[in-house]
């Protein structure tokens, strides 16, 4: 079987239209000057119009102008200039970074886009340079780093603010696609479950709200830290389905990537907080657990958990606007991508603060957990002596079991997640921990919402709600208002293991 096709001889973006040039009988055209063999032009259909292109760069050194012929930026908008220093267009041609006597006329200027995604090099910063090369090609300095560019990445032009200030600047095009070389439907996936995870956050958010019950200092916690991965999760899924568009060029990037940095980080200060809360119950502290005291309480911890992301994020956001030293690290957001601009400037903005409250709360479940086994004797005792004293103490050390299950699926996750970062390699590679971390959602609703005694304060509330007189026992009813889940009521004055009076 043969099959044959015509292909273009160059790229759309590489063409001239030469509709109007002259078709010689050996098929060569002849176009404002140009000559192209039949081997170096094409035509092409659309919408019922043929359009014949030209290929200027076979054969021919080509350079892209970023703006029209005789013209250059001014303030960033390409004017018609009559400037010696802009007309004729002569940029200077080194080899490496050494100047070389070299006749820029041997370039073919073109002037069409190469691109709508772009950033703009501006030497004027201090920071990078650019050095066309006598290929046409632009090396691109920067304290970080070294990029070679080829001629259809980039386009050169005169830049002046002034009339006596002109400089070379170059805009470069984006990437085709993200930096990690990752299948979109990775992104896609990952942004569906996401999506499936924040309903579950959502109902056990609600369910703390609306039940007086569960409304107490752990409940508005757990509130607290839902909160913030709703919104984290919300907005992550959004930079997930926009993996195609690349920095800046992605409406509210700059934006989303603060606001995701934010929520998280308070999802994990809220974390500490429950692990700092359920190791002062067991710590032996005397104090009353009233209302007013719990919100005085809850009102130091959002001090804490919400006031120092707040910090962090705005040291993030003063060293990603902030002119420093090359050497200096920064987050570069909306350089590649919306998120950090590489696992370094990650670890230190984002996973640094993680893996210290991490640490801190395997501490404090350590040493929790050594004193309910210290307290193992005692607790049998008080079993037989003051039944309502050991019932505040199980209910307690249930609630510890709640946290540290919670801590088990986000705190070792994320570990792993630092670990991941500090590897390296594709996503697919740890695709069972991303499942784990985006089934965090469901995961909170099991441990906290799906068990019985929650359940039924739901079917109360709900028959409540639907005016439905509630049929169960007054007993019963006393009995649930005075001894509440055993993941909802602290009583540190009471269940603080008064040790001195067990001996």
């Amino acid at each position: 079987m043969v099959h044959s096709c015509y292909c273009s001889p160059c790229k759309r973006t590489e063409s001239l239209n030469i509709t109007n040039g002259v078709e010689f009988d050996n098929g060569t055209v002849l176009f404002d000057g140009v000559q192209y063999t039949r081997e170096t032009w094409y035509d092409l259909e659309e919408d019922g119009v043929v359009t014949r292109y030209g290929c200027p760069c076979i054969g021919r050194t080509c350079m892209w102008k970023c703006c029209g012929e005789g013209q250059a930026f001014f303030n960033k908008s390409c004017l018609n200039t009559d400037y010696s220093a802009v007309n004729p267009f002569n940029p200077p041609v080194h080899k490496g970074k050494n100047q070389v006597d070299f006749a820029s006329n041997k370039f073919f200027y073109m002037y069409t886009k190469l691109c709508t995604e772009r950033y703009l090099v501006d030497p004027n910063t201090g920071v990078e340079d650019i050095f066309i090369q006598q290929n046409a090609s632009l090396y691109l300095s920067t304290p970080r780093s070294e990029v070679w560019l080829n001629p259809s990445r980039y386009c050169v032009d005169i830049m002046t603010n002034t009339n006596d200030d002109f400089r070379m600047v170059a805009l470069v095009c984006y990437p085709d696609k993200a930096p990690e070389d990752d299948s979109p439907v990775l992104y896609i996936t990952y942004a569906i479950g996401l999506m499936i995870s924040i309903p579950f956050l959502l109902a056990t958010f609600l369910v703390y709200a609306f039940i007086p019950e569960l409304r107490n200092l752990h409940g508005m916690c757990l509130m607290a830290y839902c909160g913030g991965l709703i919104i984290a999760y919300t907005f992550l899924a959004y930079l997930k389905l926009h993996s195609g568009k690349i920095g800046v060029a992605m409406t509210g990037c700059y934006v989303i990537a603060f606001i995701v940095y934010y929520a998280f980080q308070t999802s994990f200060f809220w974390l500490n907080v429950m692990c700092f809360d359920i190791w002062r119950t067991f710590s032996g502290y005397r104090g009353s657990s009233n209302k007013r005291r719990e919100k005085k309480r809850f009102v130091l911890y959002g001090a804490y958990a919400w006031g120092l992301p707040a910090i962090l994020t705005a040291i993030t956001i003063a060293m990603q606007f902030a002119d420093v030293p090359g050497n200096v690290i920064t987050p570069g957001f909306g350089a590649m991508r919306c998120w950090f601009t590489n696992w370094l400037s990650e670890l230190v903005y984002f996973l640094s603060p993680v893996l210290v409250l991490v640490v801190c709360n395997v501490v404090l479940f350590s040493v929790t957990a050594h004193r309910i086994r210290s307290i193992r004797q005692e607790t049998a005792i008080l079993k037989g002596a003051e039944s309502a004293r050991s019932d505040k103490l199980k209910r307690d050390k249930q609630r510890f079991g709640l946290y540290l299950k919670l801590f088990i699926v986000m705190g070792v996750n994320w570990t792993v997640e630092i670990i991941s970062f500090s590897v390296g390699g594709s996503n697919w590679y740890w695709i069972l921990i991303d499942i784990s971390n985006i089934a965090l959602g469901a995961v909170i609703f099991l441990i906290f919402v799906w068990k019985k005694k929650v359940r039924n304060l739901v079917a109360k509330k709900w028959r409540s709600i639907r005016g439905i007189r509630n049929t169960e026992s007054a007993a019963w009813a006393t009995r649930s208002s005075s001894a509440p889940t055993e993941d909802t009521r602290i009583s540190n004055d009471e269940t603080a293991l008064r040790l001195k009076e067990i001996r």
